[in-house]
Formats: C-alpha cells, sequence, structure tokens
C-alpha cells in the first residue's frame, strides 16, 4: 500500500508489542515498515525491467523480516546515539516490517511472501493500493495509543483495520460470484480469473477472466445493501510470448524480457488496442471496465537485441472521471456515458 498506511500500520505493530516506551516503540515499527519499499532503489539503466522484477521479491519475504528488524533498529539506534536498549528497537521493528509485506500481500500486485522456497507471487486483493479509510482509522489509532501510552489502543486499530480487510474479502467474493454469473451468461468458461478493488474503495472493483483465447473485462459494484451492478467492458486478445515468433527471434533479448513481463503478469498480457507496439498487463487500467493496460512493455522488432522499455500510461480524462464516479454511485448501465 501507500507509504502512509504502512507507516501507521507499523507504528500501531510497533506499539502493540512494546508499550513501555510508545514513542520509540511506533518509530521503530515505522522504521521497520518502510524498510522493504527501498527495494525501489534496485533499478537498471539498461535493463528498465530490472525494477519491476525485483519489487517486492526478497525484501518482502518473511524470512527477511529479522534482518531487516536489525538494519532499522540499528540504524535508528545510532541516530538516537545508543540511549536506547537495542532490544527495545527491535522487537518494534520486526513488527512493523512483517505488518508491511503482509499489508502489501492484501494488494493486487504480487508480493513474494515465502521466497526463496516458493517463487509464488500472493496477491489477495482485497484492498486497494491507496484506500483513505484504513489509513484514517490507523492514524486515530495510533494518536490515540500515544496520548495514552498504552498498547490496547494499537492493537484496536490493527483489529479494524483487519476487520476492514475483511469487509474487502467478502465485497471480493460477491463480485467474483457476480462475474461468474455474467461469464456464464455469456456461454464462457473461465479459466483464468482476477477480481481487484478500484483505487479508493471497496465498493467498485474491476473483473478479468480469460476465456476461448480472450481477456474479459468488466466492472462491478458490490453495494452494501444491495444486489451488485455489473458493467460490461470489453474483450481484447490474449497475446503469450510464443506469439512473439517470428517477430522477435526466440532467442532474443526482447523475447526473454516479453517471458519475463509474461511471468510478472500471470499471464495476463494484451496488445494495446490502440498501440500495438506495447504489450500491457490487462490486469490494470485507469478504468475498472477498460481493456487498456496502465503499463506495459513497448516491442521494437528492428533491435531485438535491445532490452524492452518499460511504459506507464496513466491519462485519466473528465470524461473518464465522470464514468468512474458514475460507477462507483451506482448509476443504471444503459445510462452510463
Amino acid at each position: 500500500m501507500d507509504p502512509v498506511s504502512h507507516a501507521l500500520l507499523g507504528a500501531a505493530s510497533g506499539l502493540s508489542v512494546s508499550p513501555r516506551n510508545a514513542k520509540i516503540a511506533a518509530l521503530a515499527g515505522l522504521a521497520g515498515a518502510l524498510l522493504p519499499d527501498a527495494d525501489v532503489l534496485i533499478s537498471s539503466a539498461s535493463d528498465p525491467l530490472l525494477n519491476v522484477e525485483y519489487h517486492r521479491h526478497f525484501s518482502h519475504a518473511l524470512i527477511s523480516a529479522p534482518a531487516g528488524a536489525l538494519i532499522a533498529a540499528g540504524m535508528l539506534w545510532l541516530v538516537l546515539r545508543r540511549r536506547t536498549a537495542f532490544d527495545t528497537l527491535f522487537w518494534p521493528a520486526l513488527a512493523g516490517y512483517i505488518s508491511a509485506v503482509l499489508l502489501d500481500a492484501c494488494t493486487s500486485y504480487g508480493t513474494r511472501l515465502l521466497w526463496p522456497f516458493a517463487d509464488t507471487r500472493f496477491a489477495w486483493s482485497v484492498v486497494a493500493v491507496v484506500d483513505p479509510l484504513p489509513t484514517l482509522m490507523l492514524l486515530a489509532g495510533v494518536i490515540l495509543a500515544l496520548k495514552a501510552g498504552s498498547a490496547p489502543r494499537a492493537r484496536i486499530a490493527i483489529a479494524t483495520v483487519v476487520l476492514y480487510l475483511g469487509v474487502g474479502a467478502l465485497q471480493q467474493a460477491r463480485v467474483r460470484d457476480a462475474a461468474e454469473q455474467l461469464a456464464a451468461s455469456r456461454g464462457h468458461i473461465i479459466s483464468q480469473h482476477e477480481v481487484k478493488p478500484t483505487l479508493g474503495n471497496l465498493l467498485l472493483w474491476r473483473s478479468i477472466y480469460l476465456a476461448n483465447g480472450k481477456f474479459m473485462v468488466d466492472a462491478v459494484r458490490a453495494g452494501p445493501l444491495s444486489s451488485p451492478v455489473v458493467y460490461p467492458g470489453g474483450g481484447i486478445a490474449r497475446i503469450t510470448p510464443a506469439d512473439m515468433t517470428p517477430l522477435l527471434p526466440a532467442a532474443s533479448v526482447q523475447a526473454k524480457d516479453v517471458a519475463r513481463f509474461a511471468q510478472l503478469s500471470e499471464g495476463y498480457l494484451a496488445r494495446h488496442p490502440e498501440r500495438p507496439e506495447i504489450i500491457g498487463d490487462v490486469r490494470y487500467a485507469m478504468l475498472p471496465d477498460s481493456v487498456r493496460p496502465i503499463w506495459g512493455i513497448v516491442i521494437d522488432p528492428a533491435r531485438p537485441e535491445r532490452h524492452v522499455d518499460f511504459v506507464t500510461l496513466r491519462g485519466f480524462t473528465h470524461d473518464d472521471r465522470q464514468r468512474f464516479v458514475g460507477m462507483l454511485r451506482g448509476v443504471a448501465p444503459d445510462t452510463l456515458r
């Protein structure tokens, strides 16, 4: 999730395990929670996919938590001029580090929690990468816990966020059921399916499923007291690394990059509908019913031995905003612009 949410959850986690010195515990938990995202510094000017490949990789594995907590606690210990016992910093930092990797696994990007024992990317997709409600819950809990200097209030804040994530899981199940019914009405047999919340809420979701070699993309609004409303989207042909031959020589750098990107995207690859040189991750788009990906790789058959470029396409027009708000409000699909 966003750094603010990570920092607040880390602070709450630190407070919950070491309430004796609330401010120090919160600071150590915060430092531990922010450290996993230091992986954004891993990059290569010649290989743009390197950063994508290593984001939420080993730094987000549970096995890395003790080492990460040692680093965070050690840095704080030096900053505080060794006036605080090291173990007073280590345990809150460890709690904060673990809270960060688990929270990231609750989003849709994918986190390698069990590396190096398994290469599975855990993406439970029960909360968006930015959602102000759990962030505000954590902010209130941390402030109250710091004022009282007690662990229970921090634990209540964490429990409230866990409850919110549980609501997200229930919403996801409702949306998945609605999407599966839609697929059945189309005569489709689903071979892959992803359901993800849209930015900042648990009401409007994006459904992407694979059937008959095409990805079908739909938006679903799941109101708490009403049946889900489906906003049918479009379909787009799936692309696989094998489809790049003979456009790209099988042993070329770009062909290997396509295979890497396919693995990172769990096979959800499609050409951008307006820019066919871009192969995008169709799981992500600015609008929940759109087949236009927000990021992808640029293929250049004229230079197959050069690494692909990684591009982001985050344009969001006034009409897009109107459409998003309309779906969020539950406007009838046949009246939505």
